[in-house]
């Protein structure tokens, strides 16, 4: 019986674990808590980057 349901089974174990990927990349810092020093938003280090003067030698 089981043969019928693998396409299935595997098709949303692998939704499953993509999802978990997914998650765990984007907010994995937040929940499990693995970084000390939380890394400054984009917004911030764009601004220092284009505040930089370009000198030409």
């Amino acid at each position: 019986m089981f043969h019928v349901y693998w396409p299935a089974t595997a098709c949303l174990t692998l939704f499953l674990i993509v999802g978990v990927i997914m998650v765990m990349l984007r907010w994995g810092p937040r929940i499990c808590r693995t970084r000390n020093v939380a890394l400054p938003e984009r917004t911030d280090w764009q601004h220092r980057v284009y505040e930089q003067t370009v000198t030409y030698a």
